[in-house]
């Protein structure tokens, strides 16, 4: 057997780590900006990342082509961060007395509190909320929106539209 290559699978699994850690390592900035425009909450768009990757992790063996791990990979984080939304608006927040006391460096919590624009999106649904944050914030085409939601572009362009119908609203303007 002189000249062949004997592949363990301890192997296998160390080069397929090295392959996930680099094609994670180039998009955990952009996903956690992104994950932080839809919940808009610092904590939260850390923990949707975590789970994201670890998602993403158990699925590796599941994505054909690695050079394809950026989109694969934002459709994953915006279902967590869908998930997120949906099972936090089930809970019931509870008012702690010296709660405004409290400054928070919550980059993305200040930014919702802070412009009105932001307070707006913050009513928004979270389908509504994840096609503002894809096409405005992460600035993807409305065709490449409908590619990462997995989701046919006439829906697409339909909660852009009410989307934009209700923050228009919400701002004072008409809606059309």
């Amino acid at each position: 057997m002189e000249g062949q290559l004997i592949v363990t699978q301890q192997d296998a699994l160390e080069g397929a780590s090295y392959q996930y850690v680099r094609a994670a390592r180039d998009e955990v900035n952009d996903a956690y900006r992104l994950a932080g425009y839809i919940p808009g909450d610092e904590t939260e768009a850390q923990d949707a990342v975590q789970d994201a990757l670890v998602k993403a992790w158990r699925s590796w063996s599941t994505l054909r082509d690695p050079e394809a791990f950026g989109p694969w990979f934002e459709r994953i984080l915006v279902n967590v961060c869908r998930d997120r939304l949906r099972r936090h608006k089930t809970l019931r927040m509870v008012e702690l007395d010296d709660a405004g006391e409290v400054e928070s460096a919550d980059a993305f919590g200040s930014m919702f509190v802070e412009a009105e624009v932001g307070a707006a999106v913050a009513m928004l649904g979270p389908d509504h909320r994840i096609v503002i944050a894809l096409h405005f914030w992460r600035d993807l085409t409305l065709e490449q929106v409908a590619e990462t939601l997995d989701l046919p572009l006439g829906t697409v362009k339909s909660r852009l539209h009410y989307a934009l119908r209700a923050l228009r609203a919400d701002l004072g303007g008409t809606p059309r």
